[in-house]
């Protein structure tokens, strides 16, 4: 039965591939300020690339004419524009769960080409939004009130991965958009310090508390939530009135309201939208609670116009596509080499964190999305980074001179409506970011060996035109749909994330071992799971 989706021809892919080798060996005898100044200022018009409101520039990249060829011949022969034509319209791209991807419906404008094919899902989600902005304004504006009548002053989010680091992110980089009055935190961490750490910032009756689980059954939610429900009641909230102070996103309603939240305070989080790709939808709530529902759709309308660019234009020309083309490109030319995220802005301090989770989950896998055999050309890079300066004093260094070439991102903001810093610290900033660019892809020669710098890192810059709430859902944006094009290139599935279960499972199993003197299974651990145990424990399971 067809699916609808494009057919991949996979011996045309092997085909691509070993084109794209081919010219990763010719490239590799060049240097990056060989290609720079050979190619001058027509290389740096082709791979500069302006998308709503951002700036991205591949120009120190190791990528000549005959590497573009190659990687725009495989995004023609994996389809890519096909794949994310048929996500945007809504067919089941997520093969293996069989449902769609429609992270990109939570922000689509009735009408626009982003728009789901479902009238009725979209009816859904402009009703999330608009019960979204109905409790944004009641609690900024002090309607909203705790159990003894005072208004709310905390927001407390309870979630982890997809359903915290999004949010996070986003509140702390729209930190200047925020109310006044309001105070965000959030609970991630089943660390029993991670609560008592955040706890006597709080007021129980002040404090509104969301709840966001996709399933309700994630255990450090859960968990965190239970110690949180207790808090209130033992803080001056009655049961009858928890109502006021519990929020529920889920698609788990039920479970929701056994917790004790009140069908009205629940909001839906919808099984076609992955969570680290629904900070658009309800899972966002503490960030439109924050900076309000006029800002949040600000955001949206900067990741439709992402959106739009990327159905819109062409491969070369198209800025995920080149993201996701060069990081391919990358892991193909550098063997063992990460990708190093480093944003010049410390708004933007925990974008790494974010991205992690973003494509490490979504494409840190070997199988094809049709579960048929290993990926042949699979290679996700790991992803990391810190803010700069910061990291400049610390792992700079490896990156400069060290044995194994990284890809490094630089994310810079160009702010012209900040007043000016009177010790001149922005300009310093700006400066730092474009000195290492320099430095990563130009290098420098000294007499002495140990000081030179070799040059030759693979370097992009992406520059946003300011930080605010449509640059910022640009940016996010356009690294979902450069992880869904690694995904496709790589003939894997960006949207479900099988790997993360069997940790759970286990999880539950030495927890009970950790609660009794002894196993009564044999078969239950491995002699060096036995030893932690006992460390742990001070009890030595039986293992006959």
């Amino acid at each position: 039965m067809s699916t609808g989706l494009p057919v991949i021809d996979r011996h045309e892919c092997d085909l691509a591939w070993q084109a794209v080798d081919l010219a990763c060996s010719a490239t590799r005898p060049f240097s990056s300020a060989e290609l720079i100044d050979s190619g001058g200022a027509a290389r740096l018009e082709a791979l500069t690339i302006e998308a709503a409101g951002l700036r991205i520039d591949l120009s120190r990249q190791r990528l000549p004419g005959m590497a573009r060829r190659a990687l725009e011949h495989l995004a023609q022969v994996t389809q890519l524009s096909a794949m994310r034509s048929a996500m945007m319209a809504g067919l089941a791209i997520n093969v293996s769960e069989q449902r769609p991807a429609l992270h990109t419906a939570l922000r689509a404008r009735e009408g626009s080409p982003t728009a789901p094919l479902d009238r009725a899902l979209s009816t859904r989600v402009a009703e999330t939004l608009d019960r979204m902005r109905g409790v944004s304004d009641s609690v900024r504006s002090g309607a909203w009130r705790g159990a003894t009548g005072r208004p709310i002053s905390d927001i407390l989010h309870i979630g982890i991965g997809g359903s915290q680091l999004g949010p996070q992110l986003a509140c702390e980089a729209l930190q200047a958009f925020s109310h006044r009055r309001l105070r965000i935190h959030f609970l991630g961490n089943i660390d029993p310090e991670a609560w008592a750490r955040i706890r006597p910032e709080l007021n129980a009756v002040t404090t509104l508390v969301i709840v966001a689980s996709k399933s309700w059954r994630t255990p450090e939610t859960a968990r965190n939530a239970q110690a949180v429900r207790d808090w209130l009641l033992h803080g001056g909230v009655s049961e009858p009135m928890l109502h006021r102070h519990l929020l529920g996103v889920t698609s788990n309603r039920e479970a929701a309201r056994q917790f004790g939240i009140a069908e009205p305070h629940l909001f839906e989080c919808p099984d076609w939208v992955g969570g680290r790709y629904s900070l658009w939808g309800a899972i966002g709530l503490p960030l439109m609670i924050a900076i309000g529902p006029d800002a949040f759709d600000r955001m949206l309308e900067g990741a439709r116009q992402m959106d739009e660019h990327h159905l819109a234009a062409p491969t070369l020309c198209n800025a995920p596509v080149m993201l996701a083309l060069t990081s391919a490109w990358n892991a193909r030319l550098f063997s063992g080499a990460s990708e190093v995220v480093i944003p010049y802005s410390d708004r933007l301090r925990r974008l790494a964190a974010h991205l992690q989770q973003l494509q490490m989950e979504s494409n840190g896998k070997s199988v094809r999305a049709d579960g048929s055999g290993r990926a042949r050309n699979a290679a996700m890079p790991v992803i990391w980074g810190e803010p700069g300066t910061e990291s400049q004093h610390s792992f700079f260094q490896a990156l400069h001179q060290g044995p194994i070439e990284h890809a490094i991102e630089l994310v810079m903001v160009a702010d012209r409506t900040a007043p000016a810093d009177p010790w001149q610290r922005d300009r310093a900033l700006q400066a730092n970011a474009l000195a290492q660019a320099q430095a990563f892809s130009l290098g420098h020669a000294d007499a002495r060996i140990e000081r030179r710098h070799p040059g030759s890192r693979p370097v992009t810059v992406i520059t946003l035109n300011g930080l605010n709430p449509e640059t910022f859902g640009a940016l996010i944006a356009l690294y979902e749909h450069k992880t869904a094009s690694l995904g496709w290139l790589w003939g894997i599935n960006p949207f479900d994330q099988w790997g993360v279960e069997l940790g759970k499972r286990l999880a539950e199993r030495f927890e009970a071992l950790l609660g009794q003197a002894f196993s009564s299974d044999p078969d239950a651990l491995d002699l060096a799971s036995a030893a932690s145990l006992t460390a742990l424990s001070g009890d030595r399971p039986t293992l006959d």
